[in-house]
């Protein structure tokens, strides 16, 4: 947990226009300072989110958001604003979602990687502050990083985020998505910043590639995977997620039977 970030969230404190900037590592700041340069976005929610595999310094976050929010203030004025930094997990829904079933839904698909499904879920438990603000997520998705490939950032797999989210009338912003050099994202948020570094680390870093670094991917296992199943699951959590009545009993049975 995030010490000095917000834990409650009161959508009267935030004009209607607000648009919620997913806020984690490098990318994603350098998302929410370009979206920052499209004029109708004047208002921006940051919203950090941690998966269940995650470890380390969380308040590491926060100390990002003080550095960029200095930076948007000298930058913009009061023409910018930058909320301040709020918090939300769902590590239960995480866990149903990438841990629970991972080897039926690779025995059932021949391919999985958590890794997908985790960077949904970081997109769908932004769901409720969207639907109350502006219904629109900006996130930090890249095709390429410096040449190199990420199966939870690759083409396939940001078109099914995006398909999920509009499954809920929410727009999934992808300000960085065609940016290749680091260079050009550490410019775009104004300060030395080495990928991977200031924020907390994941377990399951990396169980994607080989022993020599490289991506496992067949294109055909990986679109049947998303068609067939991710796409189906994510609009099940997101509609359990909008509606509070469902329980997590519910959820369960709903996702056993995908």
């Amino acid at each position: 947990m995030i010490k000095n970030a917000l834990h409650v969230f009161d959508e009267t404190k935030y004009h209607p226009s607000t648009v919620v900037g997913e806020f984690s590592g490098r990318d994603s700041v350098a998302a929410i300072m370009k979206a920052f340069e499209s004029e109708d976005i004047k208002y921006i929610l940051p919203v950090a989110s941690f998966a269940g595999s995650e470890y380390g310094d969380y308040d590491e976050i926060y100390n990002n958001y003080k550095r960029i929010l200095e930076i948007v203030e000298k930058r913009y004025g009061k023409e910018k604003i930058l909320y301040p930094l709020h918090e939300y997990n769902r590590e239960d829904l995480w866990h149903l979602m990438n841990g629970r079933y991972m080897a039926q839904v690779t025995k059932k698909f021949g391919y999985m990687t958590p890794c997908i499904g985790c960077h949904l879920y970081f997109h769908l438990i932004k769901l409720n502050f969207a639907k109350a603000l502006s219904n629109r997520v900006i996130s930090g998705e890249r095709e390429s990083h410096d040449g190199k490939i990420k199966i939870n950032q690759y083409s396939l797999s940001l078109d099914t985020y995006i398909r999920v989210m509009e499954y809920f009338d929410v727009e999934l912003i992808m300000p960085i998505r065609n940016i290749k050099d680091g260079k050009a994202i550490e410019d775009l948020i104004g300060f030395h910043w080495v990928e991977g570094k200031n924020h907390p680390k994941c377990v399951l870093s990396g169980n994607y590639r080989n022993s020599t670094g490289q991506a496992i991917l067949n294109v055909d296992e990986l679109q049947n995977y998303l068609e067939n199943h991710l796409i189906v699951l994510g609009q099940v959590v997101g509609e359990h997620l909008l509606d509070q009545k469902r329980s997590l009993k519910n959820l369960k049975e709903r996702i056993q039977a995908i």
